[in-house]
């Protein structure tokens, strides 16, 4: 796994604490002076068979680091945005991505290694979560194309609880994003049409 970040405190913490919590884990870390991946980035992901690239970016820049990251095309690998909230216009971006996922910054570290376990395939480790009526008022505004911003307001919701609800909207399925959990509570009928 690799962590870039434009940020050297942000990067060397996450790694000192996915050590400590999962020490088989080989983690390194990558700092990125502006929110483009150089060619010396790209050179490194490429060569150093990485199987996880987690990327932190901010609201300013993320579109940047997605495009950027576009232009890397190596399938084999799965790569996760760490993003400050506007997680609807993330997901906007990445929502014909197969390998793509993202994560509010503002989740637990315990949250994070589930959904970092999950999304490489350890589906088997995640608890078992019951969903609450709030998540599935939640999957049905997504599921008609309501942003976060309007979930909040209309459900008067903090991005704390939106962020929460995804957490265990996206366990329950055991699935890696909100998108993938609102095709499954159509197939299992917990949202209709």
């Amino acid at each position: 796994m690799l962590i870039v970040s434009t940020s050297t405190l942000f990067i060397e913490a996450l790694q000192i604490a996915i050590r400590d919590r999962r020490s088989t884990w080989q983690v390194d870390t990558y700092q990125i002076q502006t929110p483009i991946f150089d060619q010396t980035l790209m050179k490194k992901i490429k060569e150093q068979c990485l199987d996880i690239v987690v990327v932190e970016a901010t609201n300013q820049h993320f579109t940047m680091i997605i495009d950027s990251l576009k232009k890397l095309k190596c399938p084999e690998i799965d790569i996760m945005l760490l993003v400050d909230s506007r997680m609807g216009e993330v997901y906007h971006h990445l929502k014909d991505e197969e390998r793509w996922t993202s994560v509010t910054k503002n989740t637990s570290l315990d949250e994070f290694l589930i959904l970092l376990e999950s999304f490489r395939g350890n589906i088997s480790d995640l608890p078992d979560v019951s969903l609450r009526e709030v998540d599935k008022k939640i999957l049905k505004e997504l599921a008609v194309g309501h942003s976060f911003e309007f979930i909040q307001r209309t459900q008067e919701l903090s991005a704390e609880e939106i962020d929460q609800s995804l957490y265990r909207i996206n366990t329950y399925f055991k699935v890696p994003n909100y998108i993938e959990s609102i095709v499954k509570a159509f197939e299992q009928k917990i949202i209709t049409n």
